[in-house]
């Protein structure tokens, strides 16, 4: 499944929290307590191994190249960051197999991490559709791998460290459904 994944959660974690620490007293010429609105867009290519993971390939490895796109807007003041977007990867699997498969997944999230109260508080939840035409060894078109799931995390920086530690995230991923077709 190409999803947002714990990591991914935790980068997250750490980008909110670096908002949070810089709030918006960088800005030249901005008042300490105003915030900052803007946009945000990147764009990379990716190369990985597929651990034998990939619904419907159960046990089989291959490579995925592709392009991972984020996008979206963000609301930062010096104790409050929130950030809604859309992320798009768009890929295809080599399998070790001689299979292979070429699709997208789209992520409808928010990220929001609140310091006010003195603890910072972060909640990262959205929604991920995934689908994917599969090909067989010879090219020919064998079927379709579609994914759908919900995403919550949260993360409550409970010795105000300003660090992700053990025991301060929570992640879920539920109503799962996937379809091999």
């Amino acid at each position: 499944m190409i999803t947002r994944s714990t990591g991914a959660a935790l980068l997250a974690a750490a980008t909110a929290t670096a908002c949070l620490a810089l709030g918006t007293g960088s800005s030249l010429g901005a008042s300490a307590h105003a915030p900052v609105v803007g946009r945000f867009h990147d764009q990379n290519f990716v190369v990985d191994t597929v651990p034998g993971d990939y619904p419907c390939f159960a046990g089989v490895t291959g490579t995925v190249t592709g392009t991972a796109t984020l996008s979206g807007r963000y609301n930062n003041a010096p104790a409050f960051f929130h950030f809604e977007g859309l992320e798009t990867f768009d890929y295809r699997i080599a399998f070790t197999d001689g299979r292979s498969v070429i699709g997208g997944a789209t992520s409808h999230f928010t990220e929001e991490a609140n310091a006010e109260s003195g603890t910072t508080h972060q909640l990262d939840q959205g929604t991920t559709h995934e689908r994917a035409t599969v090909y067989a060894a010879d090219g020919s078109s064998s079927g379709t791998v579609t994914i759908f799931s919900n995403f919550h995390t949260s993360w409550t920086d409970a010795n105000h460290n300003q660090q992700v530690d053990a025991g301060e995230v929570t992640t879920t991923v539920d109503h799962i459904r996937i379809a091999c077709a």
